[in-house]
Formats: C-alpha cells, structure tokens, sequence
C-alpha cells in the first residue's frame, strides 16, 4: 500500500497508558458498582468470599469498559482507512508497489486502467511488460538502480503501453522503502499519464467551431463579446495542449538518462574513447562517431551531450536512415500548415528543438544528397526556413553526427558532399567493435545478465567459465547489440541460478576477414540477382517486387539507395 508521511489529524483526546490506565479503569468500575442498581453481593457469603466476588465483578466491568474503547478505536480507525483508501483508489495518479524483481504486488484502480487489466490480472506482473522498449527499459533500469543506491525520491520520463498496446508517455516518480516482513526493498512508484489527449484536441476545435458560427448569427454586441472571449479562451487551451504535446514528443525522444559511467568498460580501447569524449564534452566543436553497428555510438553522444555545457538543455535524436527522403526535411525543419499534402498544422523541426541544446544525427551516411546542401548551410550559418516558409529561423545547436560507413568510399563515390564531410569531421572518434575490447565482455555480461534478469524477474547469480569462455571466444560482429540479444535469450531460457546460453557461439576469429561483405553489400547482390531472374522487371507479376515482397515504389528506392542501375 502506498504509504504517506501525513498523520491524519483526529479530535480524540490523548489516550492514558499504562499504569494509569489501569488505575483510572478500576475507579470507574468501582463507581459503576457503587451505583444505584450494582448487584448485591449475597448475603450468606464469608467477608473472603465477599471480597473475591467484588474483584470479580470488578474485573468484569473493566473487560467491558475495554471493549467499548477498541470497539470505538476500530470504527475511526476504519473511517480514516476508507476516507484514505478512496484517495488511494480514486487519485488521478496510478500507484503501484513493486517488488525486488520488479513484479507488482499492489495497484490502485488508476494504475489498472493506465494499464488496461482488471486490478487481479495485474498483480504478480512484471512493471517492464509495460514500459515501451529496450530504450525505455533501459531507462527504467537506470532509474531503479539510481534510486536503490541514493535511497531518495527520483523522477523520471518515459514511454509506456497497456495490453492494447496504446502508446503514452508516463511521468514516474517512485521512491524505495524496505519491507521488514522479508527483508527486501519495494518501490513505490507513481505513474502519471502526460500525454494530451487528441480527443481532448478534437473537442477544443469543435467548440471553437460552434462558438465562431454562433459568433456570426449573434446580433447583440455583447453577446459577441461574450462569444469572442469564449473562443479566445479555448484558443488558449489548444496553444497549451500543443505545447504539451511538444513536450510529450520531447520526453519519448529524449532519454538523458546515460552519461559516459554508463558505457561500461576499463579496456584500453574503451579507455581511449572516454578521454576524447573528456577532451571534445566542454567545447562546441562539431563531432563525428564513427563505427560499426551495434558499437554503442548513441551512448557516446549521449556522454558527450551529458558532459557539455549544454547538458541542461536538450538532447535531440533523429535516425536520418528511419525516415523517406521526403519527410526528412520536414523533420530537420519543420513546416508550415499547408506546405503539402497532409501537413495539417505547424510541426516544430528538430533543429528548433534542439536550439541551444545538441542535435545527434545517426546514420548521417544515409542523408539524401539534396539534403547535404541544406545541412550544411545550417551548420555553417545556424539559419533556416521552415518547409513551406520565407522567414529564417536563427538557432544556437551543437552537432553530433555517426554513422558506421566508409565516408572517404561514400565521398570518393560521390554520394556525400565532400564539402559537408569536411564540415562535419572536425572531431573524430572511432569507438572500437567489440572483438577488439575482449577484456570488457565480462563486465558487460554482468552488466546485461544483471539488468535483464531483474526485467525478467529472475535471478541469476553465477556465470559458469565455459560460457565466460564462448562468449570471449566469439568474434561479435554484431558488437554490443548482439552480446545484449544473446544474453537475454540466454536469460529467457536459464531456470535456475546459473546462467547457460541458447545459442551456440561456434564462429571463431578466423572468420573475421579483409573479404567479409557488409550488409548492404549482401543486401544489393541478392537484389541484383533477383532482378536477374526477373529479366529486370521491377513491378507486376512474375516481377522481382513480387519475388522479394516488397511494393514496387519500395524496391526502386532500395535500388537507388545501392545504386542498381539494369545493364
């Protein structure tokens, strides 16, 4: 049960205790057996007896003084736990006790209809069934972890999703108290709903709607005024829950909840890396991260970002390999309402967001040329025009950008402007893969075995050698990610306290070679051959899109991206 450090203020008076009590019980009995109508003693009985049956009857009439004091005690007592328990069950707030393993054991109705099941279904649930994501998880993780070594009050934003699978961006705040019945530690937390809701939206613009069309049928003018005030009124409410809604897509993107502790290894190649994120955090210098997928290039920039002087701002992500070429300009701009089809209103862009923060470009690689130009402009003089707009915008905003390709390939092919490579390259740092940092594995693993089991709600407490040994011995070529997705599947599949894998790590490090193709590589002769045997046709039946799965406009897009060109 969610506890309170309020005491509830009672008008009863101050309770006597003790030998007093005992005292100011035995003269009230004796008062009531003194009184008019005490039971007589009978007349035949010895003084001895006399007094044994006074005691007696003495006795009997404190019992039931007694029992009139905790029968009055329990019913305000049960008052003020059910004037307590409908605040607990009726709070707008969801509340939910959790566990040392991260299972529900108590939920108020709040926290059961956030979560979409009924209150009995709920408990005994794993909390990390309804946080969004790894990302999400990982930040709930970090959060629970911060809070168990501080012993204090934290917050923290993240993205949640009930059994529907409706997405909502939750505030927690939590707290941990200990349970003294078995010795372990239980969060307190509190889940509140920040999002705004469109129906709320929707409603706001129906009334604006009705309230302008009664505006032109009013004749009286201070019925008009009346109207004018109402709709300026609601007009406020629909500024305020944009700008909540702004908020909410900052809380879902922004996750400042690493910093360079969290990137976890004491190698020297490791070490390399958080002395130039110590060199590069305090100046605005514009940062490339090279490496390969699944390096962790993200945590690096996040460690950047959470070392800089802009560490109080924000912190803005975009994927420029996430979005069609045409919806990334939109993206890094903004727009206009009306700047094309389906641009229904403003949409704030993430320089803007990011202004006077840092903006992470990842996979800045796959930017599409036409967009090159308009990046670099930005970098170079800090202005821009919204999609759909003549008015330049002015922003203060750091650069971090990575990607895992050859940018001197991608260069010499011409498919990065050589002029924004040279822009953007000030500052490299290469995080190295995992093969190259075998001494960290065993930091990892207790790291991730750690924070997945408690996820999982299991407990693992040992790594036996012989998985130590095929976990170092194994050439990572999908680096930290696939370490990660390893060990959870291992995790999935261990039943008792030992840890034992569900993969078998037989790759060695021979097969790691000058010759070994990269994924789109791979991805662009399987294409090619495909095509092939379609005789080049791309689209209808019996066509290389049928073939492969994919809509015709999604293939021709893959073809240019690897540049497949019919011979």
């Amino acid at each position: 049960m969610i506890q309170t450090n309020k005491t509830p203020k009672t008008t009863a008076k101050k309770k006597t205790s003790g030998p007093a009590l005992d005292a100011a019980l035995r003269r009230k009995a004796e008062a009531v057996l003194s009184g008019p109508g005490a039971p007589l003693p009978a007349a035949l009985l010895e003084p001895q007896e006399h007094r044994l049956l006074h005691e007696l009857q003495v006795h009997q009439v404190e019992l039931e003084m007694q029992n009139e004091e905790l029968r009055r005690a329990r019913e305000e007592l049960e008052a003020l736990r059910a004037r307590y328990f409908d605040l607990f069950e009726m709070a707008p707030v969801g509340y939910v006790t959790l566990s040392d393993n991260g299972r529900i054991t108590e939920a108020n109705l709040t926290a059961a209809t956030l979560l979409g099941l009924v209150r009995d279904e709920l408990i005994g649930q794993p909390i990390n069934r309804f946080i969004f994501n790894n990302e999400d998880q990982d930040a709930f993780y970090l959060f629970h972890k911060d809070i168990l070594a501080t012993n204090s009050l934290k917050k923290c934003d993240l993205r949640m999703v009930n059994t529907g699978n409706a997405l909502f961006s939750a505030h927690l705040t939590a707290r941990s108290v200990h349970n003294d019945s078995d010795k372990t530690n239980q969060l307190l937390l509190a889940i509140e709903d920040s999002t705004v809701s469109e129906c709320y939206k929707n409603d706001l613009e129906e009334i604006v709607r009705n309230r302008t069309a009664e505006l032109v049928l009013a004749k009286d003018g201070e019925e008009k005024r009346r109207i004018i005030a109402e709709v300026s009124f609601v007009e406020i409410k629909k500024l305020k829950a944009q700008l909540e809604g702004e908020r909410s897509y900052l809380q879902n993107e922004i996750k400042q909840v690493y910093n360079y502790e969290h990137i976890v290894g004491q190698s020297d190649a490791i070490n390399d890396v958080f002395f130039k994120i110590e060199q590069i955090a305090g100046i605005d210098t514009t940062v490339m991260i090279l490496g390969e997928t699944g390096v962790g290039k993200e945590l690096v920039a996040r460690a950047i970002h959470g070392a800089s002087l802009r560490k109080d701002r924000t912190l803005v992500k975009m994927n420029c390999a996430a979005l069609p070429s045409n919806l990334i300009e939109s993206e890094l701009f903004g727009h206009e309402k009306g700047a094309f089809t389906g641009a229904h209103a403003r949409r704030t862009g993430r320089f803007e967001l990011a202004n006077h923060g840092t903006l992470f470009l990842d996979e800045i690689g796959e930017l599409p040329l036409e967009l090159q130009s308009k990046l670099l402009q930005v970098i170079q003089s800090g202005e821009f025009e919204r999609v759909g707009s003549s008015v330049t915008i002015k922003v203060d905003v750091r650069i971090i950008a990575a990607t895992n390709r050859n940018m001197e390939e991608e260069v010499g092919k011409g498919k990065f402007r050589d002029d924004l490579w040279y822009r953007m390259n000030i500052f490299p740092i290469t995080i190295p893969p995992l093969r190259n940092r075998v001494e960290d594995i065993p930091l990892l693993v207790e790291f991730f075995v750690d924070k997945i089991s408690k996820r999982l709600g299991k407990t693992i407490e040992h790594i036996p050698s012989k998985v130590m040994d095929a976990l170092q011995n194994y050439n990572w070529p999908g680096n930290i990610r696939e370490l990660e997705n390893v060990l959870e599947r291992g995790v999935i599949v261990t039943s008792g306290p030992k840890l034992r894998l569900a993969d078998e790590l037989t790759k060695p490090f021979t097969q790691l070679g000058a010759h070994r193709k990269t994924l789109d590589a791979v991805e662009r002769d399987h294409i090619v051959s495909v095509l092939e045997q379609a005789h080049w046709k791309v689209g209808g039946k019996n066509s290389a899109a049928e073939t492969l799965g994919l809509d015709r406009s999604t293939l021709r897009a893959r073809m240019r991206k690897l540049d497949i060109r019919k011979p």
